[in-house]
Formats: structure tokens, C-alpha cells, sequence
């Protein structure tokens, strides 16, 4: 019968290496994980059915001027969030004149389908002339509009779970505006 081989760890090249085997395998999880949690918020597509109404800006009727929000939106009431988007020229980011947030939160920018082109994080607070980048580019000629979102604590950005803000008649936090 032949002779099986084994691994004799007391032998130091040996425990050399196993110890690098492991320390490979380590890090490679390490990587892994730290490239999926910090990998670019992905926002995922929305198509909902149409619905009348006007954004929350300047006490329009409830509901959404670019279609129905999807019945899971968590919504939130707004205190004292507001932003203002002006009309501006088709690009992968939206500039907002605007925005105050009383909550690190979100916004989220909607087509006229009701699909989220893009998110932007920010700190509480008033900001003013910042830019919200876009995983798709605006047209001419369209409609969007700019949301608030309460973030949920993890700091990415989720339609399901982040905290839609809304005014107290239900219309959305938010200002309509059109690309030229």
C-alpha cells in the first residue's frame, strides 16, 4: 500500500504556507465585502401608473405632478424641508437652486414615467446651488421632478426603505421642473 502524504505543520515552511493561504483568503473576503458596500448606489427603476395632482411645492393639489408614487413609499411629514429647482439645460446631474433638510436625506430626481434617475446624499441643513448626479442623463423637452427623502440610517440610497417627505395636505416635498 503506498505511503499517504500529509502536511506536517510543525515543519516552519509549512506553517508559512498555510498562515499566507489563510491571510489570502482573509483579505480576499475583506475585498469583497468593503467593494459591495462601497460600490455606487444603484437606483433602482420605478414604472407606477399615472396619477393627477402637482408637487408639494407652492401648496398644489396632493399626489405627484409626474405620475403616482408606489403604494410601499414610506412617507414622511415634512417640518420645515423644502427645495427649488429652476428650469436648466439636459445633463447627467440636476442643479437645485435650493434645498433645506432637517434629516441627512436624499434627492431623488423622477422622470415624467415615474422612474429615479439619480439621488444625491446631504447633510441637514439649507444648501444652495448644489448638484444631484443622475445614473441617466435628462432630455429636452421632458418634465422631472426633484424629491426629499428621509435617509433610513444606511446611508445608501433605497425607494423601498428611505423616507419619502410629503406636506401635510400629502403632496410630495418636492419641485417640478422642465429641461430645456
Amino acid at each position: 500500500m503506498p505511503q499517504q502524504r500529509t502536511i506536517d505543520l510543525n515543519d516552519s515552511s509549512n506553517r508559512i504556507i498555510a498562515a499566507i493561504v489563510l491571510a489570502l483568503v482573509f483579505l480576499g473576503g475583506w475585498w469583497l465585502i468593503a467593494r459591495s458596500a462601497s460600490a455606487p448606489t444603484a437606483v433602482p427603476e420605478e414604472k407606477t401608473q399615472g396619477e393627477t395632482g402637482a408637487s408639494g411645492a407652492g401648496g398644489k393639489e396632493p399626489g405627484s405632478a409626474l405620475g403616482a408614487l408606489s403604494d410601499d413609499t414610506p412617507t414622511i411629514a415634512a417640518s420645515t424641508e423644502s427645495i427649488e429647482v429652476a428650469d436648466q439645460a439636459a445633463g447627467m446631474s440636476v442643479s437645485v437652486k435650493e434645498a433645506a433638510l432637517v434629516q441627512m436625506g436624499w434627492i431623488a430626481v423622477r422622470d415624467g414615467s415615474g422612474r429615479t434617475l439619480g439621488a444625491g446624499r446631504f447633510e441637514p441643513g439649507i444648501h444652495a446651488d448644489i448638484e444631484v448626479p443622475l445614473l441617466r442623463a435628462t432630455e429636452a423637452g421632458q418634465s422631472y421632478q426633484a424629491l426629499i427623502y428621509v435617509d433610513d440610517g444606511d446611508k445608501l440610497f433605497d425607494l423601498r426603505a428611505d423616507i419619502l417627505v410629503t406636506q401635510a395636505d400629502g403632496s410630495v416635498a418636492g419641485d417640478v421642473f422642465s429641461v430645456q
